[in-house]
């Protein structure tokens, strides 16, 4: 069965999460995808925990599917091999801060110039055109930066698991970069797509950033992300349910259940929201997690538990949602957490583990054009 984007050459020259993601997934729905590294591999090898040296959890859950080869571009034959890469592409994902790789004659610009049908990908903090593109920022300063982690309406914030702006800037990504082919289909020209940390983040935020703009016309007060009938309250066990009823119905549900009738017509009594959430949070802490999903015919009207990560790994719900494969590796046995996306006709699929650091080399540059004689010169002189 043929994959979404067999064919596809792509370039992967991401140091990092955002970039890496979006390799994946093009690699996942059968692009050719070339991970390109510096000689001494790309940091998140070095992460913990290891399967086998310099091959991180983190590497190999993101570089699925992906031939690897390393070149020193600060050198002038690492420039020109990453020329003749990209000369072949359909697809380049970088992550440098503007003007490095312009630095290094491989822009937009010049790439543009040398293959006028190269879609070329920058995933950065704040974009090409900011006054902060030189600033730094991973995705704790960006949600921070955005607003995104002022999580509710007491100023109360949190560090989530997920690195929200960079997945949301990976699936930015991968959807730009899917319209800029299909527009390429039709004037035969690439071009630049310029994916922003902080620009994903602010976007993520429509709902809630368009009720404050809304309510800056009309006077409102804007509606908080959280109500005593949408919020998170914590059990005797000292673990937490989520309580999502926004239905007049589910709310009323709750209230039966919680032993609770008073509140049934409270639902939107908003000038005392402080003291109906204080009765909720004590009614909640009577009862341990597990009591209250039980009650609530296991979420059945949107009362469900927060699992941990551990939970959620080995819960039925994961093992029925098909998001988990494991297969076996060189190393041992690893789980893969498999595509979201469900294809009828061009599915996803995982072919084979991340590479070891330059494992392609030898194979990528023969490919090429290169020698045997070339290529070992390249080793010895820290090329690639």
């Amino acid at each position: 069965m043929e994959a979404a984007l067999q064919g596809i050459k792509v370039v992967d020259f991401s140091q990092w999460l955002p970039g890496q993601y979006c390799g994946m997934v093009l690699a996942d729905f059968g692009a050719d995808v070339i991970k390109v590294e510096g000689v001494k591999g790309d940091p998140n090898r070095a992460f913990a925990p290891q399967l086998a040296p310099g091959m991180s959890s983190w590497n190999l859950a993101l570089n699925r599917n992906k031939k690897g080869i390393t070149v020193n571009i600060k050198t002038e034959e690492g420039q020109k091999i990453l020329k003749k890469l990209l000369q072949q592409a359909d697809v380049f994902i970088e992550g440098f801060r503007p003007g490095y790789l312009e630095s290094k004659g491989l822009g937009y610009e010049a790439m543009h110039a040398l293959n006028p049908r190269l879609v070329y990908c920058s995933i950065t903090g704040f974009g090409q055109e900011s006054k902060f593109k030189q600033q730094p920022a991973h995705d704790l300063n960006i949600i921070g930066l955005s607003g995104m982690n002022f999580l509710n309406d007491s100023g109360n914030v949190a560090i989530s698991e997920v690195q929200v702006s960079a997945i949301g800037s990976s699936l930015n990504a991968v959807a730009a970069i899917s319209m800029a082919l299909l527009s390429r289909e039709r004037s035969g020209k690439g071009q630049r797509i310029d994916i922003s940390l902080y620009n994903t983040a602010l976007s993520m935020q429509i709902v809630s950033l368009a009720s404050i703009l809304g309510c800056r016309v009309t006077g409102d007060t804007p509606f908080g992300r959280c109500a005593h009938y949408y919020d998170v309250y914590r059990t005797k066990d000292g673990k937490y349910i989520s309580v999502g009823t926004i239905e007049p119905k589910f709310w009323k549900r709750f209230c039966e259940i919680a032993g609770l009738p008073e509140l049934q017509d409270r639902q939107y009594d908003f000038a005392h929201e402080r003291e109906i959430a204080e009765i909720i949070r004590e009614k909640v802490k009577t009862k341990t997690r597990d009591e209250w999903i039980a009650l609530a015919d296991e979420g059945s009207f949107c009362v469900t538990p927060v699992c941990s990560p551990d939970e959620v790994l080995d819960n039925e719900m994961t093992k029925e949602s098909g998001m988990l494969s494991v297969k076996q590796e060189d190393m041992g046995s690893v789980t893969y957490l498999n595509p979201a996306i469900k294809m009828s006709d061009t599915p996803s699929g995982i072919r084979f583990r991340g590479p070891k650091v330059g494992e392609h080399n030898r194979e990528v540059l023969l490919q090429l054009g290169y020698t045997e004689e070339e290529i070992k010169k390249f080793r010895e002189d820290g090329i690639i």
